[in-house]
């Protein structure tokens, strides 16, 4: 099923790259009828250039699942082109494929790290571990994009070291599980990433503390990410001194996303002080569920 998908994909390509011309048949009048394309090709004969259009054009995980199976050639390119693993994208649905067997799921990681050749400039995963971001440091200090969509299993500290061994990155997303990713953590980042534009910090956990504030983080984010241009904080405490200093902070913001930060009161003067701003999304209602707070 897989290689039929494929094919279909690379029949649609290939088409692109030769085009036939409408053909008008016998005893037609009028516009006539194009000749569908013919299905019998060759596929371990397209050359390497179209090749590495498809293999572009579809999720990294069917490159390993389904492309890399249809034939040698194919094979070949997907091994010996870096370009191929400048992006590892691995999806949560990615993870719930595999998750029964989670030594496939780091062996695919490991292996697509090694494939890229030092060019890998986007990580973005669903689950990670230790072990496996002090792999990619060593094998790259290139990133520019680094997407930790769970950080179970991982600790602020090591994610603070692969933060310091990236000085590229302009993009962080990290959706944190604990506590240990605090103000501090937000300092290092700030501190070694001096190219950082864009920082989406996600903290799910901190729902169930009500509406408890806390100005750290904000604080923190203001102190040291000066070129920053989009900013997305998710059930963040802070309150409108963490919003003013971030906005005094960071003169280039252009986007902001605080829709969850319940602290945050848009009166008169906060919406003056957003007013430059291209895009926002501000806290919708108070903060009403104060049952699920809890006592720290």
């Amino acid at each position: 099923m897989r290689s039929k998908t494929l094919a279909n994909i690379a029949s649609s390509l290939t088409c692109s790259f030769h085009k036939p011309k409408p053909q008008i048949l016998e005893g037609e009048t009028g516009e006539g009828k194009k000749e569908p394309p013919s299905c019998d090709r060759n596929w371990a004969e397209l050359q390497r250039d179209v090749l590495l259009v498809i293999f572009l054009k579809i999720e990294m995980m069917e490159v390993f699942r389904a492309a890399e199976s249809v034939c040698h050639s194919w094979r070949k390119v997907i091994k010996e082109e870096p370009i191929l693993w400048r992006r590892i994208h691995m999806t949560e649905h990615d993870y719930k494929h595999l998750y029964r067997d989670p030594f496939s799921l780091m062996h695919l990681t490991r292996l697509a790290i090694d494939r890229s050749g030092g060019q890998l400039e986007e990580f973005s995963v669903y689950m990670v571990n230790n072990c496996m971001l002090q792999y990619l440091c060593d094998r790259t200090s290139v990133l520019k994009r680094l997407r930790l969509l769970s950080t179970n299993g991982l600790s602020a500290e090591v994610v603070a070291e692969t933060v310091k061994r990236q000085p590229l990155l302009e993009e962080i997303e990290i959706r944190v599980s604990d506590r240990s990713f605090n103000e501090k953590f937000i300092e290092v980042v700030g501190k070694e990433c001096p190219q950082l534009k864009s920082f989406k910090f996600d903290k799910i956990w901190s729902y169930h503390e009500g509406n408890r504030t806390k100005d750290d983080e904000a604080l923190a984010i203001a102190k040291t990410m000066h070129q920053l241009r989009h900013l997305q904080l998710i059930y963040n405490r802070l309150t409108n001194k963490g919003l003013k200093a971030i906005l005094d902070g960071c003169p280039h913001l252009e986007t902001l996303d605080i829709v969850d930060c319940y602290n945050v009161k848009m009166d008169a003067e906060m919406e003056a002080r957003c007013a430059k701003l291209e895009n926002k999304s501000y806290p919708l209602i108070p903060y009403l569920p104060q049952m699920y707070a809890i006592n720290l």
